[in-house]
């Protein structure tokens, strides 16, 4: 019996309303089979992530431990791991706090250029590579108007020399006899004219007329002026010249001296020779070439030297890990051209500016020169090199030594001239 009233099929076959049900029923389930199987990756998904987060998380917290160990004092109750970090443990004296890559420069490079003379080159002995010792002889200038003006300070010079001794001497004995003489004719000539003069006072109600007792008193009058001319030339003479007339001579000698000097230094300076040993850079001039220490403002060089026992390392160290740096810090340094060649050094200076733009601040790493190499062997500006900087501080001691030994041009083999 079959009641079809609800669509339910008791005891008999499946009615087609129950067919189409079933059907409806199993699609259902098969897209919430479908569904479930798409989202079931999600859960490992959130598990990886948590992961890489925990992990990130630890390492940057070992990170911030390592870096704060250096500066942290020794704790002997906080077990072995303390006990790593004490200063007086070779091994932690010895330890590397950083690694910065650098570049090498010179301590002291200085551009040759002649002195306060222009001309043309005439000889030349530089080129790059070459080395040389303070005081050899670089290039020359054309002396010829040089040696024109130190001839002509020469003559300047005995000049003044000869009017200076002739104002120091006074007059001559000639010039003082002629004086003498000339005062003897004034007075000679005034006595006449005083015993005319009184002849024509006794005589002047006799026959001497106005006029003639006129002319006899102005005779009289300016022989006497005469006399007193004379008188006054002959003690010049004898005085000689005023002290401030010879002063000024003085002066003037001096002064052409000076320009002496002046006129052999210029000289002097046509011949340009090494101010420090050291190796050329860089060439500048060739033979021929007109060189002018100052052009419109701008200084002509002949050349660069530098001293390349005498080198330092330009790095720049980030502001974040500018911590671990400090003066007099020992390091060690290779080259990236010989990574087998290790150099010591230490601290010199840091700069007192930072760079904004880059978050850094300037490093000076001093080099150490090594006794197995001549200067410029295998250590050159501008290489590029990695420094290591390491737990530990040099001596005042160890410092002197290294400038001691930089000083002493002996100490250090200096490459032999091509």
């Amino acid at each position: 019996m079959t009641d079809s009233t609800d669509g339910v099929t008791v005891n008999g076959p499946p009615s087609l309303t129950d067919r189409v049900k079933e059907l409806r029923l199993a699609g259902r389930m098969d897209d919430g089979k479908a569904k479930a199987a798409g989202t079931a990756w999600l859960p490992w998904l959130l598990c990886v992530f948590l992961a890489l987060g925990w992990a990130g998380f630890g390492i940057k917290w070992y990170r911030g431990t390592a870096e704060k160990k250096p500066d942290a004092p020794a704790d002997t109750s906080a077990g072995p791991s303390a006990a790593k970090s004490d200063p007086a443990d070779p091994a932690a004296m010895d330890a590397v706090t950083l690694e910065v890559k650098g570049y090498l420069i010179p301590t002291q490079q200085i551009s040759i250029s002649p002195i306060d003379v222009a001309g043309r080159v005439v000889k030349l002995n530089i080129e790059e590579g070459l080395s040389f010792k303070k005081g050899d002889v670089l290039a020359e200038i054309d002396p010829t108007p040089y040696q024109a003006q130190l001839a002509e300070a020469k003559a300047q010079v005995a000049g003044s020399k000869a009017r200076l001794v002739e104002l120091q001497v006074g007059s001559r004995p000639e010039e003082i006899e002629q004086a003498r003489a000339e005062l003897d004719d004034a007075k000679a000539q005034l006595e006449q004219f005083r015993r005319e003069w009184q002849r024509f006072e006794q005589q002047k109600t006799l026959s001497i007329t106005t006029r003639e007792y006129e002319q006899a008193e102005a005779a009289y009058i300016s022989g006497l002026k005469k006399v007193q001319a004379k008188q006054k030339a002959y003690d010049l003479v004898k005085l000689g010249p005023r002290q401030e007339r010879i002063d000024a001579g003085q002066a003037d000698y001096e002064a052409s001296l000076a320009r002496l000097k002046q006129s052999e230094w210029k000289l002097e300076n046509c011949t340009i020779k090494s101010p420090v040993t050291g190796v050329i850079l860089t060439k500048k001039a060739e033979i021929g070439s007109l060189i002018n220490p100052v052009v419109g403002g701008v200084s002509t060089n002949l050349c660069d030297i530098a001293d390349l026992r005498k080198l330092e390392v330009d790095l720049e160290v980030q502001e974040r890990d500018i911590a671990r740096v400090r003066l007099d810090q020992e390091c060690k340094i290779k080259a990236d051209a010989y990574p087998a060649r290790e150099y010591q050094g230490y601290v010199e200076r840091m700069m007192p500016i930072a760079n904004r733009a880059k978050s850094v601040v300037p490093v000076r790493i001093k080099v150490v020169p090594r006794d197995d190499e001549t200067q410029g062997q295998y250590l050159k500006p501008e290489m590029g090199v990695t420094v290591t900087f390491l737990n530990k501080t040099v001596t005042p001691g160890y410092k002197e030594e290294v400038k001691r030994k930089l000083e002493d041009e002996s100490a250090t083999s200096i490459a032999p001239k091509k």
